[in-house]
């Protein structure tokens, strides 16, 4: 809507909005058509104002004023305060004005007034017009009739400005002399409140039914209002029948909108005042034409009709409104019941009373009083099957005792719904739900109950799968180490006082790297599970089993039987494990080394935990396939190798540690040929250690592939700078004619080789990395392999290691004779030495059994032209049986015990020979 710059009252723009609607009717509120025009009150609606004004005051002055006529009405007031009530405020003034004017002209040029009085009467109508208009706009209200209050409020302003209007026409009048105050106050009073009840409802907002209007009845309705009106007010009727018109306006205002209504009252004043004038009707049958008396009996049933239908059709029009708003709702609410994507139920609080299945219900509980397809899709049954019956019996006991708190909390007000997941039983199983529910009014019945129902199964499914991905080992389907450490926790707290309290076993697979290397993590995998399984199967109630990773176990006994209980449950575990796992066709044997720690209030799981893999690791130590129980010992074994770790890789980051050389010698000629390089611990408290006060340590804290390598380099390193025996430095030519004897060679140098070097990938790489760092020549490196070492060799490092002894590295056999190796194994890797070990060189001068063993390996050494070394040699005599035996070449005691670097090139430089 188009609108000036000028300034309007609040409200006038939404006033200016609905007044289309109501004069138009449906469909005709087009912005810039006639309605929206008259509405800015410009010089047009002016002008129809001023001409409508003086109109119908000249008609009413015309009419009261000829011989034998009655004016019992004055339609001039109604138009003004219906332009009143809708002008913008900068036009009220001139709207006014008009009324003022208009009104004047015609009091005084047709009613043949006095000048004094017409002024006077002109002000009168003005004053009313503003008093009404006032009333209906006050606090930015519409001037509309759509509710009670606001019939109120019309009917009040309608009785404020006819009584301004009698005060200020009597007061005229009185003053003038034109005629008496109280006859012309209660005449005008009269008048002008029938016209303005009668005529301004049709500008005011009169409320718009949307049912649609029933033509046929509204025909026989106003037919029979008409002959009603006839027979009343017809020519020659006389008898007193008026209140035969009101039953048929009453039908209209109970069937019809208030605009009908209105409409009916417009055309029944009209008719009742056109025949009281003519001298028809009732109200002049006794009564002299024009008589004062008959114009205040017209207007006051006029008012009566007005008050009496005026009321009836709104307050049955705002009901009639909100039983279809209600319909509406019910609709959308049916809708939205029927055709949501979750479930919807109503309910009611079930009495306990039994159902139509025959099947009691639960006090407390809920019936189903209605339900859409989706809640008989998620409970699995039949619509008709589930109206009626207790919906919470379907429930789980824990989940049904829940709901049925939940509603009697409701019921007393504590909460005002609730929100949460139950477990259904169904005809397949389970189904989790999440439940909505929510108290209906009281209005709607009594306990009544709204419920929305989401099918969450797949989502707690998921749940599940994450909780048990985060709480079980994935590929055993055991407990990991965090639900293990939970369930210690609690057996620890739940613990009784007196008893023996909890057991743990941590079980270690022994030789399960065997099975890896020789049939492939796949096959190892099968392993694993299966004696998850046996360990499994030994469970009691309230047991759990667990995998910590790799091949570690542990079984947790969270009460104890007795002292003998975990002795009973380790031996059961050694016979399980220890017994043949079938893959496929293949038999795989492989054992365990358990710890056993006992439990009781105060200690904690990372302490049960830390003492009994201690326990483990010392039945590993005395043998493997048995089991230990933690003791104090084991405990100090544990501060220590946690001490011994810490200070140990400080010296290895700060160069703490150092290479010892022992000279292996040519028993033929005396000469150095080689040496074995042996590290040594600085200390930087208990002075120089040996390996064996700390190695076994550095093997479980992981730190062998980084010590084996740092070994490595510095004896590559030391080795390239030694100087040829007698001479300079190895190639040097310092010496020419030590350079020139035929055995003028700087030594070889041996580094041994633990198993966890082996391990980890790119060992050759180490190897072919210290060489190149230091020059050394790979003809002059040795690495030495235990026995135990050489079944450990996969294939692919087979192939590498060929690749190093091609390229000039040696390769040895370190303390050979001690383990369970065949001798085809010595054939089948690169091996070129031989190592004789030491206990059977010191025992071979009194046990005829080790010499034959020292004197087979020399024997084999020379048959497959392999070099052989004695270890551990420490008298002359010894030395006098090996070159007996044929051995060629020996280190130990008897020359030289390990030296440190410097002293060790001093003795190259003095010669390097030692005869014993």
């Amino acid at each position: 809507m188009v609108t000036t710059a000028e300034q309007t009252p609040p409200g006038a723009h939404l006033l200016a909005e609905d007044l289309p609607a109501v004069l138009d009717g449906p469909g005709t509120d087009a912005p810039g058509g006639v309605v929206d025009r008259l509405l800015r009150f410009g010089p047009l609606t002016l002008v129809l104002v001023a001409v409508g004004t003086f109109a119908l005051a000249t008609f009413a002055v015309v009419l009261g004023s000829s011989p034998g006529r009655i004016a019992p009405w004055w339609p001039a007031a109604g138009l003004g305060v219906v332009a009143a009530a809708w002008a913008p405020r900068r036009r009220l003034p001139l709207v006014l004005g008009l009324v003022l004017v208009t009104t004047f002209a015609a009091n005084l040029g047709f009613g043949g007034r006095p000048l004094a009085t017409s002024a006077g009467m002109a002000l009168a109508n003005t004053l009313e017009v503003l008093t009404v208009a006032w009333l209906l706009r006050r606090d930015g209200r519409r001037p509309s009739l759509g509710t009670i209050e606001d019939v109120v409020r019309f009917f009040g302003a309608v009785a404020a400005g006819a009584a301004v209007m009698g005060l200020v026409a009597g007061l005229t009048v009185e003053l003038s002399g034109y005629a008496d105050l109280t006859s012309t106050a209660r005449t005008v009073m009269l008048s002008h409140a029938a016209s303005i009840a009668v005529i301004a409802p049709f500008g005011l907002r009169l409320t718009r039914v949307r049912a649609r209007l029933r033509r046929v009845e509204l025909g026989i309705q106003t037919a029979a209002l008409a002959v009603a009106v006839a027979a009343t007010y017809g020519p020659d009727q006389g008898a007193p029948l008026t209140f035969v018109v009101l039953p048929f306006l009453v039908w209209g205002a109970l069937r019809f909108p208030p605009r009908v209504a209105a409409s009916q009252l417009l055309a029944v004043a009209v008719a009742v005042t056109t025949a009281s004038s003519l001298g028809s009707g009732p109200f002049t049958h006794e009564a002299a034409p024009g008589a004062p008396s008959v114009s205040h009996l017209v207007q006051a049933y006029l008012l009566t009709l007005a008050v009496v239908t005026l009321p009836l059709a709104v307050s049955v029009s705002a009901r009639r409104i909100t039983v279809e708003g209600l319909a509406a709702s019910e609709r959308l609410f049916r809708q939205g019941f029927n055709e949501s994507l979750v479930g919807m139920m109503l309910l009611r609080r079930c009495p306990g009373a039994p159902d139509h299945t025959g099947v009691g219900h639960v006090a407390g509980g809920l019936d189903v009083v209605e339900l859409n397809v989706v809640t008989a899709r998620l409970l699995e049954d039949t619509e008709d099957d589930l109206l009626g019956a207790c919906w919470t019996s379907r429930l789980e006991d824990h989940d049904r005792h829940l709901l049925h708190g939940v509603v009697a909390a409701v019921r007393r007000g504590s909460v005002d719904g609730w929100r949460g997941e139950v477990q259904l039983r169904t005809h397949h199983g389970h189904r989790w739900l999440e439940v909505a529910l929510s108290r209906l009014p009281e209005s709607v019945g009594r306990d009544m109950f709204v419920g929305q129902l989401v099918d969450a199964t797949a989502r707690r499914e998921a749940e599940e799968r994450l909780t048990a991905q985060a709480l079980q080992d994935s590929l055993t389907g055991l407990a990991n180490r965090v639900l293990l450490r939970d369930r210690v926790g609690l057996a620890l707290q739940t613990l009784p006082d007196d008893g023996p309290g909890l057991l743990l076993l941590f079980c270690d697979l022994d030789d399960f790297k065997h099975v890896n290397d020789s049939a492939g993590h796949t096959v190892g995998d099968q392993v694993l599970v299966e004696v998850a399984h046996r360990l499994q199967a030994l469970l009691r109630p309230g047991d759990l089993a667990a995998r910590l990773g790799g091949d570690e176990f542990v079984l947790l006994r969270p009460v104890a039987d007795g002292e003998d209980d975990a002795d009973e449950l380790a031996r059961a575990v050694l016979d399980a494990v220890s017994r043949p796992v079938l893959v496929g066709a293949q038999p795989f044997t492989v054992g365990a080394s358990i710890g056993i720690v006992r439990g009781a209030r105060g200690a904690t799981p990372e302490d049960l935990l830390r003492d009994a893999d201690a326990a483990m690791y010392a039945a590993k130590a005395e043998g493997k396939r048995r089991a230990v129980v933690y003791s104090d010992v084991h405990r100090e074994r544990a501060l220590r190798s946690v001490r011994v770790e810490r200070e140990l890789r400080h010296a290895l980051a700060h160069g703490g540690l150092e290479v010892h050389l022992q000279p292996v010698l040519d028993l033929r000629t005396g000469a150095t040929t080689a040496a074995e390089a042996l590290v040594r611990w600085y200390h930087p408290e208990r002075g120089l250690l040996a390996p064996g006060e700390w190695l076994d340590v550095a093997e479980q804290a992981g730190l062998m592939p980084e010590l084996g390598a740092w070994v490595l380099r510095r004896s590559c390193a030391l080795a390239a700078a030694w100087p040829v025996p007698g001479g300079g430095t190895a190639g040097s030519g310092a010496d020419a004619a030590a350079a020139d004897r035929p055995d003028a060679q700087a030594p070889a140098v041996h580094v041994n080789v633990s198993a966890r070097q082996l391990d980890r990938p790119g060992f050759v790489d180490v190897v072919r990395d210290a060489l190149a760092e230091t020059g050394l020549p790979p003809h002059r490196l040795v690495l030495e392999f235990t026995e135990t070492h050489l079944d450990e060799v996969s294939d692919a490092l087979l192939d590498e290691l060929a690749t190093l002894r091609d390229a000039g590295i040696a390769l040895a056999a370190d303390d050979y004779g001690t383990g369970y190796s065949p001798l085809t194994r010595i054939i089948e890797l690169p091996i070129s030495m031989i190592k004789i070990d030491r206990r059977f060189v010191a025992d071979m001068l009194d046990d005829v059994r080790s010499r034959a063993i020292v004197t087979t390996l020399v024997r084999l050494g020379e048959s497959l032209g392999l070099e052989v070394v004695a270890e551990g040699v420490e008298t002359p005599a010894h030395v006098a049986e090996l070159r007996t035996v044929g051995c060629r070449s020996a280190q130990g005691y008897v020359w030289s015990r390990p030296l440190p670097p410097e002293d060790f090139a001093a003795w190259l430089a003095a010669g390097g020979r030692r005869s014993a």
